[in-house]
């Protein structure tokens, strides 16, 4: 089942259906049991949980797990930032069972120092102040607890999300915790992995599953959509489906024919580049094509990879093998004839780096772009997505979601917006989140190994949106992975460690294995 993303609405609406079925005092009940098991799993040693509740549900998840807790016999005290009097409802039903299971409930209503009294004595704090729900930045004593949980250097775990990260785009609402540890409830939500919302996340525990159903929570795109269709976290899971095991009798034929067209005077690594990445994703044989001014250059230092002058190349001969190209790695921008012929294929394409500024200048290309009914992938950077959207960069880097949606929907194609948590898009609208990665991967020519990732695995997309789907995805994954491993720093070493990756993933499926990877 795949990992859903919802905003702070959606989460709301699939809370009120889920209600339909279930009570909230039973969905509270869920949450509180699993929060509960995620503190016994992260309790550095037998000693007090201190749980720091505010006002509303995520209070009331506290309180649950409070009773979860004692009943194991932990020290558990409860400080609650509201007045006791004030805490309504289903939380109120669960302070009073805490009350009753032997849970210490204390004010800290206007001052913190009972909250720093507790801090003291805490082996792990559960930070369960604010949910999805907050849209004013914390001030006052709310603040004042923020800081003194971030100052206390014990474990802190948050539920849902780190109070005072905005749930639908990371944005620091005044100050924010910095959680050693999230748990999120019934799904993820954009705000652990947007703006600023990673960096205080921590490490992403497995979504709680409090019965929220699939169905409840796709059905909250379709009420509160903005024009998306579905988002999902692209789970390491996927890499087995793309990757299975390799026959033992092979060959080179079995496992496809990738063609880059790229390379100019200045840039002849890039398309080189592209190939690697091409190779390292499981390719069986890699050709390139660039102009005859750069060919003598390209074809001595590539020595895997079939290079071919423009003037001769033979890839619209009959019976000349084609099952994914790439095209604009290095090429330059003079290139919008050879651009039109491979718009005009029936071949799976991806247009990279200058073959989008191409695009984003010639609206014939365009054109040509949206009469393709062939599979077709666009991979800008920031940059690249400014240019195509006729925006700006900073725009962009403010609104990911929106702009990679936008750029699906203008062009009708798959889109994969690089850089921070690489986004990728349908043209159905549907968008998947990549989790993995690095900052050692901001260098020169990731984004070239990258494409050849992807190609590798365009030739495997033929059929179900579902298809292109695992295929687009498990490459960004693997590029993504392989980036988070250390030992390299140059784009070519990233693509020797994504070799080395899917060699492993290919021979755990012939051993029966089921490959896993840990964040």
């Amino acid at each position: 089942m795949r990992i859903r993303i919802l905003s702070s609405a959606q989460m709301q609406w699939a809370d009120q259906q889920a209600m339909q079925q279930v009570s909230s005092f039973e969905l509270m009940e869920r949450a509180g049991r699993s929060v509960a098991e995620a503190v016994l799993h992260r309790l550095p040693d037998f000693g007090r949980v201190v749980i720091v509740a505010g006002p509303g549900n995520n209070g009331g998840d506290g309180y649950a797990a409070a009773c979860y807790l004692r009943r194991r016999r932990l020290p558990v005290t409860v400080v609650s930032l509201v007045p006791l009097a004030d805490v309504k409802g289903d939380a109120q039903r669960w302070m009073e069972r805490a009350r009753q299971a032997g849970v210490k409930v204390r004010e800290a209503d206007g001052t913190v120092a009972e909250l720093k009294r507790w801090l003291l004595r805490a082996m792990l704090v559960v930070d369960c102040m604010f949910g999805t729900g907050l849209a004013r930045p914390l001030t006052g004593h709310f603040a004042e607890a923020v800081a003194l949980i971030n100052d206390s250097d014990r474990l802190v775990l948050s539920v849902d999300i780190a109070s005072g990260i905005h749930a639908d785009n990371g944005e620091v609402m005044g100050c924010a915790v910095r959680a050693d540890c999230t748990l999120p409830i019934a799904a993820h939500k954009w705000g652990h992995w947007l703006g600023a919302g990673r960096d205080y996340t921590g490490e992403m525990l497995p979504v709680a599953d409090i019965g929220i159903s699939d169905e409840i929570l796709c059905a909250s795109f379709l009420q509160l959509s903005n024009g998306l269709h579905r988002a999902s976290l692209i789970d390491a899971d996927v890499l087995a489906q793309a990757w299975p095991a390799r026959a033992r009798i092979s060959h080179k034929g079995n496992y496809g024919h990738v063609w880059i067209f790229g390379g100019s005077a200045g840039f002849t690594g890039a398309p080189r580049l592209a190939g690697l990445g091409a190779f390292a994703a499981g390719a069986g044989l890699v050709s390139l094509v660039c102009p005859d001014d750069v060919w003598p250059v390209i074809a001595t230092s590539a020595l895997e990879i079939m290079v071919h002058p423009q003037s001769s190349a033979p890839w619209q001969s009959a019976g000349t093998r084609v099952d994914a190209i790439v095209a604009g790695p290095g090429w330059g921008r003079a290139q919008g004839d050879t651009l039109r012929q491979l718009l005009a294929t029936t071949v799976p394409l991806l247009l990279d780096a200058d073959a989008l500024n191409m695009l984003a200048d010639d609206r014939q290309l365009q054109q040509l772009l949206a009469t393709r009914e062939t599979l077709t992938v666009l991979t800008p950077h920031p940059g690249e997505a400014a240019r195509l959207l006729g925006n700006d960069v900073e725009h962009v880097q403010a609104e990911r979601r929106q702009a990679v949606l936008a750029l699906s929907e203008r062009y009708q194609c798959w889109i994969v917006l690089k850089g921070n948590e690489t986004l990728v898009a349908s043209p159905q609208g549907e968008v998947f989140l990549c989790p993995f990665g690095s900052p050692q991967m901001a260098v020169a020519g990731c984004g070239d190994v990258l494409a050849g990732v992807i190609a590798a695995q365009l030739m495997h997309c033929r059929g179900t949106e579902n298809a292109a789907a695992v295929r687009i995805t498990a490459a960004v994954a693997l590029h993504g992975k392989a980036g988070e491993l250390t030992g390299w720093h140059l784009a070519g070493e990233l693509a020797n460690r994504i070799g080395g990756l899917r060699q492993d993933i290919e021979r755990q499926a012939a051993d029966g294995a089921t490959w896993t990877a840990g964040r």
